[in-house]
């Protein structure tokens, strides 16, 4: 087997190799960072590489395999997002103002992940504070797409998505509060999910996020998604958010039947026209799905989301800076315009104007919660266009993006703002070679059905075999 066979085998199919000794977590781990070594220099995916770290727990989990006391995820290789906190690992956020910050705790779902003793191999690339749909900033640079790198991966987590994609490990971790993990699978042609709201507990320096904020995961199978939620959730009393019940089985209940689901369907938010190509390929699979785990009809219907679109950047700007404030003490100078401008516009907004937003993003949660008590899912594309270009200037990190390309990504928010489970699946390509991703929607804390509904549809059009141009290079 082959460098590149090993780097895309998925972490079920790595424990199964390391439980019957047809492979060693420290040789999957050196392949592993030996490709990182070959590609990262052209995908930026990763700005931090711990080579070191991975394969001392890489030899420790082979200890593990053969006293039989491995845990879940024993020898897997992880990258870790750079917006989250790594005890004694650089975490930059993506800024210059934090280039040398070494934090002395581990965010809960790092906590969670150390302790099912995967490889850490590194921090991937982020957006400045996780501010915007692109992966970019001022300290490393654009992460690039390994199916064209001509173009975007999409933000926030799209150093996760282009290392995930590129077969650079297995799984990655991400964080999602607009969008920001299922726009980079969308974009890069992986699973991404973003659990309830509180699913993975978060105790990191981002109170005020947490109003929004959601831990998940980038993989590039469904099973591997569930395996990570699997070791990464459960209640911790450092978030008030947390879900104290306990979770699904999502791994025991992956293949268990999904029928007749009440199936909602909408190719628009009211946004800009849905690019034709994405909008065809999206359809055709509601309309599989809605044979397969529906009730053979796909309802044209959507939630009243009235008022989100400035409530969400009025609460999303000031939480932010509310958030980082304190690391940033000074040097607002030093921030990139886009983040800088965003902030000062937080901190001249009044008391009433925040509260009227909360308000606002209140009732939009009402009505999400109202809607899904007559429908179990809702599908969409996730974008109304593909990958953009890397250095298109509507996206330049020294200006402010324009409105109307901001609603270009309407799908996704709505569901960070009420807490919904939501996913990217791969369903197909644009005639010039771009992932496109469906958006599947589920009912509050019904992570599993989302999870078993993808997996359907991964069994109809798998995806994970599919390697991108650059993911092969010599």
């Amino acid at each position: 087997m082959n460098e590149s066979d090993v780097c895309f085998m998925s972490a079920a199919d790595l424990i199964a190799s390391y439980r019957a000794k047809a492979l060693s977590p420290v040789e999957v781990t050196q392949a592993v960072l030996s490709r990182i070594d070959r590609l990262n220099p052209v995908l930026n995916a990763f700005v931090l590489v711990d080579g070191e770290g991975a394969l001392a727990s890489a030899r420790a989990a082979e200890k593990a395999y053969a006293s039989g006391s491995a845990a879940p995820l024993a020898g897997v290789p992880v990258s870790i997002k750079d917006l989250t906190e790594t005890r004694g690992m650089r975490t930059t956020k993506g800024s210059i103002v934090l280039k040398d910050w070494v934090p002395d705790f581990d965010a809960v779902v790092v906590e969670r992940l150390r302790d099912a003793d995967v490889c850490i191999l590194g921090k991937t690339n982020t957006p400045e504070f996780g501010s915007t749909l692109t992966t970019n900033n001022r300290l490393f640079g654009p992460a690039r797409n390994p199916w064209n790198i001509e173009r975007t991966t999409g933000g926030s987590s799209g150093g996760a998505a282009a290392a995930v994609a590129a077969g650079l490990g297995p799984i990655g971790h991400g964080n999602d509060a607009a969008g920001s993990i299922r726009v980079p699978a969308n974009f890069c042609g992986v699973f991404g999910i973003k659990p309830t709201m509180g699913r993975i507990p978060n105790n990191t320096t981002t109170v005020g996020m947490q109003v929004f904020v959601h831990e998940g995961t980038l993989t590039r199978t469904v099973g591997d998604a569930a395996l990570f939620l699997a070791a990464c959730s459960g209640p911790d009393p450092r978030d008030p958010w947390a879900i104290e019940e306990k979770p699904p089985d999502f791994v025991g209940t992956l293949d268990k039947p999904v029928r007749d689901l009440r199936i909602a369907w909408s190719g628009t938010f009211g946004g800009p026209p849905t690019d034709p190509a994405v909008l065809a390929t999206c359809q055709d699979a509601a309309q599989w799905l809605a044979k397969r785990v529906g009730k053979g009809e796909l309802a044209q219907a959507m939630p009243d989301l009235s008022g989100l679109a400035e409530s969400f950047w009025i609460v999303f700007m000031t939480d932010g800076y509310l958030s980082n404030a304190g690391l940033l003490g000074n040097r607002f100078n030093d921030l990139c315009r886009l983040v800088r401008q965003a902030y000062e516009r937080a901190k001249q907004l009044t008391a009433t104007e925040y509260a009227a937003a909360l308000g606002k993003i209140a009732r939009v949660r009402y009505n999400v919660r109202r809607f899904f008590e007559e429908y179990d899912l809702l599908l969409t594309p996730v974008a109304s266009e593909p990958a953009f270009r890397v250095d298109d200037p509507a996206w330049d990190i020294e200006h402010q993006i324009p409105p109307l390309e901001l609603a270009k990504f309407l799908f996704p928010t709505p569901f960070d703002v009420s807490g919904n489970p939501a996913a990217s699946v791969p369903v197909g390509f644009t005639p010039d070679g771009l992932p496109i991703g469906l958006h599947i929607v589920g009912c509050w804390g019904e992570d599993d059905t989302v999870l078993r509904v993808a997996r359907e549809l991964e069994r109809e059009r798998p995806w994970a075999q599919r390697r991108p141009p650059e993911a092969e290079r010599p």
